[in-house]
């Protein structure tokens, strides 16, 4: 009786530390093909839909009082989780471009899963949520 409920306990903690280790993966991973998807931001009449390709080129469309611009350009990641766009990229209310020129900012995932983009100023900056479904 005490074999069985050892054996329970030892399959009970590797079935734990399995699952820390799965999710572990997923939230550590900010790699191209992790972040790629399609980023949404709704604000004041204002909607931005970001297409980010694991090739590192994207596509925005930007809808302002009626207006739709569409653009493309390429985007690279450094750090851990901040992202820089080409200069082609459409600048939302609220965002700060950097020194260059070119809009960036930062990954943040909830619950290291669901990921968000914050555009600079940061923190503060307009944030797009990634969509979880097509």
């Amino acid at each position: 009786m005490k074999t069985a409920k050892t054996v329970q306990r030892v399959l009970v903690i590797l079935l734990v530390i399995g699952v820390a280790w799965g999710w572990y993966v997923l939230a550590a991973d900010y790699g191209y093909g992790a972040l790629a998807g399609v980023y949404v931001l709704k604000q004041n009449g204002e909607t931005c839909v970001l297409h980010l390709r694991a090739d590192r080129t994207f596509t925005e469309e930007l809808t302002r009082a009626g207006l739709s611009q569409t653009t493309t350009g390429t985007w690279y990641r450094y750090g851990e989780a901040h992202v820089s766009f080409s200069s082609s990229f459409l600048t939302v209310t609220g965002e700060e471009l950097n020194a260059d020129g070119e809009a960036h900012g930062q990954f943040d995932k909830t619950l290291g899963l669901f990921p968000s983009l914050t555009l600079a100023p940061i923190p503060g900056g307009p944030t797009l949520k990634k969509k979880l479904l097509r």
